[in-house]
């Protein structure tokens, strides 16, 4: 190569590379930052061919999120799991992404002909694959921040920071669509006496018990929040009353019947009470649905607990009222 060649090739090389950081730092996401490194690889390094494998949350085996060949990138959306063992070529050249205290992936790259990479080559890949790196433990950084803000760091349901903000958006939401939306607020009886009894360790495994069963009994666009010590609240979107009544009641139920194992043997089960209310039934704004919820709680739980209440449950009809009661009351 002649030192006009060489110069060209490297105002080529930097020109590149600049385009690589100006589009990694537009990426929003793993995915679009993935994809970036895949085209930077191929387009600055056509005479090889690699992938780009990034580390599940779980850190169990590979995700490979996309690769490059003859200077045509390919990424992945979604990645695909691989097995941690599967390992490259014999001339493969590994290149871990770390940074900002993170392993967040590997580059594996070789050339074309299957031959160890050029020592130019390797330079060039190695800050391709710095800077992504970068990119992406930064990205990771953010999203662990922004869970924190809005997830129970014990249950990793969301708390109730989140509560107020989605309910304030959905009852916007639900007042210019004319839907109905339902609030059900749960909480353990007794949950201070079996703390005292158990430890705060069983309690705090019940409740994630809890946590996991809410979170298979509703749907991707429900709303399940701790919001207190023992205190779940769950939000349905486009939910009737009654509806939502016989929901709270069928999971109010199914928690009731989870048992938390200590020592090796389970416990009896625990009693919970829910409280139900809903948009516009029981008013028209975030404060005053929390303290109908709230109340129909506190009604059930004064009245012996183990049992759901609708807010202002009296003036309901006599249908609505029979649906929210438990089996034992319907047969009293």
């Amino acid at each position: 190569m002649t030192i006009d060649e060489a110069f060209v090739f490297n105002n080529s090389k930097l020109a590149g590379l600049e385009q690589y950081l100006a589009t990694l730092a537009d990426s929003h996401g793993k995915p679009e930052t993935a994809a970036a490194l895949c085209h930077a690889a191929a387009r600055l390094l056509p005479e090889t061919r690699g992938e780009l494998l990034l580390t599940p949350p779980e850190h169990d085996g590979w995700l490979r999120a996309g690769w490059w060949t003859g200077g045509v990138a390919t990424p992945l959306q979604p990645a695909e799991p691989i097995p941690e063992d599967e390992r490259g070529e014999e001339t493969t050249t590994y290149l871990p992404l770390v940074a900002l205290g993170q392993s967040v992936g590997e580059i594996r790259i070789v050339s074309n002909e299957g031959l160890p990479l050029t020592e130019r080559h390797t330079v060039l890949a190695r800050i391709i694959a710095s800077a992504g790196a970068t990119a992406l433990a930064g990205q990771a950084l953010q999203h662990r921040l922004r869970q924190r803000n809005v997830r129970d760091p014990l249950t990793g349901l969301f708390n109730a920071r989140y509560l107020e903000d989605t309910l304030e958006r959905e009852l916007h939401r639900a007042r210019r669509v004319g839907e109905e939306l339902v609030l059900i607020r749960l909480e353990v009886d007794g949950f201070r006496q079996f703390i005292e009894r158990y430890g705060a360790g069983t309690a705090d495994r019940l409740l994630q018990i809890f946590a996991e069963v809410l979170n298979r009994s509703f749907r991707g666009s429900d709303v399940c929040c701790r919001v207190g010590e023992s205190t779940f609240v769950i939000l349905l979107a486009g939910a009737r009353l009654d509806g939502g009544a016989e929901r709270a009641e069928v999971v109010r139920s199914t928690l009731g019947a989870q048992r938390v194992r200590r020592g090796g043997a389970p416990l009896s089960p625990v009693a919970l009470s829910a409280g139900v209310a809903s948009y516009p039934a029981h008013g028209d704004s975030r404060d005053m649905l929390m303290e109908a919820a709230a109340g129909a709680l506190a009604m059930a739980q004064d009245t012996g607990g183990d049992a759901t209440r609708i807010a202002e449950q009296a003036s309901l009809p006599a249908d609505e009222l029979s649906s929210t009661r438990t089996p034992d009351e319907n047969n009293a």
